[in-house]
């Protein structure tokens, strides 16, 4: 089976200090792959880089899709805007990427029904996590990219991210990166960045 994702000798620096050097890997359909490390260890950058937000300084990213749907990406310090509403980003973001939007069932989804006309700026830390979360998934991509998705989430958001590794997984393939121990029982794949 042709992999999904095909990545070699990835290699960034910033400066004289160099983040991950000749990172290679495959990933099929089923794969999760857990990516781990210290702060400051490059985990987030790998991710960014993965997703085309930043460029690495050597190797290769290869995969059969259109960036603007294959990937589904959603990161602890990702922005949402501010004077939206909660269902204005969810209908902002189908429009960008020509998909549905489903806000009806997103809403329901990651529980934000009641607050669907708030505006993001006023949504708690975890509310805004929740909102990420769906907009990375929303136009189900082949692969979905969350950089510390557990953090400042509840249990109830816990449970979401457990449905999406899962449902992820059945439909493409799913990147985590994170220093939570409980969230490496995620993958069946693990790399170490700044081991």
């Amino acid at each position: 089976m042709k992999p999904l994702l095909v990545v070699e000798g990835l290699s960034k620096r910033y400066g004289r200090q160099s983040l991950f050097q000749n990172v290679s890997l495959e990933l099929a359909r089923g794969d999760v792959l857990v990516v781990t490390g210290a702060n400051g260890s490059g985990k987030s950058t790998f991710l960014r880089c993965l997703v085309g937000l930043e460029t690495p300084d050597r190797g290769t990213i290869t995969f059969d899709g259109d960036p603007s749907t294959f990937w589904g990406f959603s990161a602890i310090d990702q922005a949402v805007y501010a004077n939206l509403t909660v269902a204005e980003h969810l209908e902002f973001t189908a429009d960008c990427r020509g998909t549905e939007a489903n806000v009806r069932f997103w809403l329901e989804r990651i529980g934000l029904a009641a607050f669907a006309d708030r505006p993001a700026g006023l949504l708690s830390t975890g509310m805004r996590a929740r909102l990420k979360l769906a907009l990375a998934a929303q136009a189900g991509p082949q692969i979905l990219a969350l950089d510390e998705p557990g953090a400042a989430l509840d249990a109830d958001g816990i449970a979401l991210i457990d449905d999406l590794v899962r449902e992820q997984a059945e439909r493409g393939a799913c990147i985590l990166a994170t220093n939570d121990p409980a969230e490496r029982r995620y993958g069946n794949l693990e790399l170490a960045i700044g081991a």
